[in-house]
């Protein structure tokens, strides 16, 4: 029978954790484990293990780059896993005091259910500091590495910057001012570029080159022309040049040279990379690395929403044994990813904003966890 007690005698410089928080935490230790175990791998199989055998059958990949590749790519679904053990976790280790009859003890004794939680939420706290480190640390960084890893293996390397076609638009005051286009780059030299500029919705320059460079502060065009336009759309000047610098942004330049996903990048790299698609006037692609953004941002609060509801549940239902705890886990977290990929679905596609999109299906889940919880400390 768990007992009741009051806080131990602490040194000063240790955290005041009592032996009821001790115990549910204990006891919340090995069904998280387990639950972290298999939702994590359930999406690396989903995730990465189907893909990698298609690519040993079609491109001869070997086992030790497969593994490897895997291994790598682990981070980003332990990531996943977190919210969805959290979940399993809390619900498991209740259901367990509950059916034992400790949690009927502590609340004869005037504990209440809000206290009873408390242990969960300060698991899904820590829950919450370890997602978000292991999502801006750990996961890009090697999901990155094992993309490269994959690409070397089968003799497919891809370049890490746009080889064709980079195209730029710049606005001012709603107005368009410039288009920046290039038909190649290798990574230093851009050929076959074309640039517009416009002054007041008109325009008044074209540029046409055979290779554009960054050089310093501006571009160096080179093998050129160079045209100005009046008015009335016709050549005010017109000259041909060897070489010749403009002061333009190198937003082209760093357009072409990031061409890597949201999950192979951190916060702060995605936020710097928006300053630079902002410049782009791409709204399109805009919108989705904002959602993208904001998903980073709010996947680890799920942790501490899920804790709660796990513990309302097994308090609520005494009767859950793990088959069935595992059971109502899977069915509680695809019930959220439903309603999250719809709202996905509606930032990217401009209907909602982004912070919207993907903090509201994580509001609603706290929200849930709330009245869940107000209604058990009342009963």
């Amino acid at each position: 029978m768990l007992a009741i007690a009051r806080p131990l005698q602490k040194m000063p410089w240790q955290p005041r954790v009592s032996l009821l928080d001790r115990y549910i935490l204990g006891e919340m230790i090995r069904p998280f484990i387990f639950g972290f175990g298999i939702f994590t791998a359930i999406a690396a199989v989903i995730g990465t293990v189907f893909y990698l055998i298609r690519n040993m059958v079609e491109h001869n990949l070997g086992i030790l780059s497969a593994i490897q590749v895997f291994f790598l790519r682990l981070p980003t679904f332990a990531v996943l896993g977190i919210p969805m053990a959290m979940l399993f976790g809390s619900l498991l280790a209740y259901s367990q005091l509950s059916r034992r009859s400790e949690l009927i003890a502590c609340k004869s004794c005037g504990v209440s259910a809000v206290r009873l939680v408390r242990p969960a939420l300060l698991a899904g706290f820590c829950a919450l500091l370890f997602t978000f480190a292991l999502n801006e640390l750990v996961a890009p960084p090697m999901a990155y590495r094992a993309i490269k890893t994959l690409e070397v293996a089968i003799q497919r390397p891809q370049p890490t910057f746009q080889t064709r076609n980079i195209f730029y638009r710049r606005f001012a005051s709603g107005q368009l001012q410039q288009l920046f286009f290039a038909h190649r780059f290798d990574g230093e030299v851009m050929g076959q570029v074309t640039v517009l500029n416009f002054e007041q919705g008109q325009l008044r320059e074209i540029i046409t080159a055979q290779e554009a460079q960054w050089h310093g502060s501006a571009w160096l065009f080179r093998q050129g022309t160079y045209h100005h336009l009046t008015g009335d759309r016709e050549y005010d000047a017109a000259e041909t040049f060897a070489e010749r610098r403009f002061p333009y942004p190198r937003t082209p330049l760093d357009l072409a040279m990031e061409t890597r996903a949201p999950e192979f990048m951190t916060s702060r790299e995605i936020y710097h990379y928006l300053q630079v698609l902002a410049e782009s006037g791409d709204t399109k692609r805009l919108r989705q690395w904002r959602v993208q953004l904001q998903e980073k941002l709010s996947l680890p609060f799920l942790c501490l929403s899920f804790a709660v509801v796990g513990a309302v549940l097994g308090i609520s239902s005494p009767r859950q044994g793990q088959g069935r705890a595992f059971g109502l886990s899977v069915a509680i977290i695809f019930g959220y990813y439903v309603g999250a990929f719809i709202f996905t679905a509606f930032g990217e596609g401009g209907a909602v904003s982004p912070i919207v999109a993907s903090w509201l299906p994580k509001m609603i889940v706290s929200a849930i966890a709330l009245g869940m919880l107000y209604h058990a400390n009342r009963h």
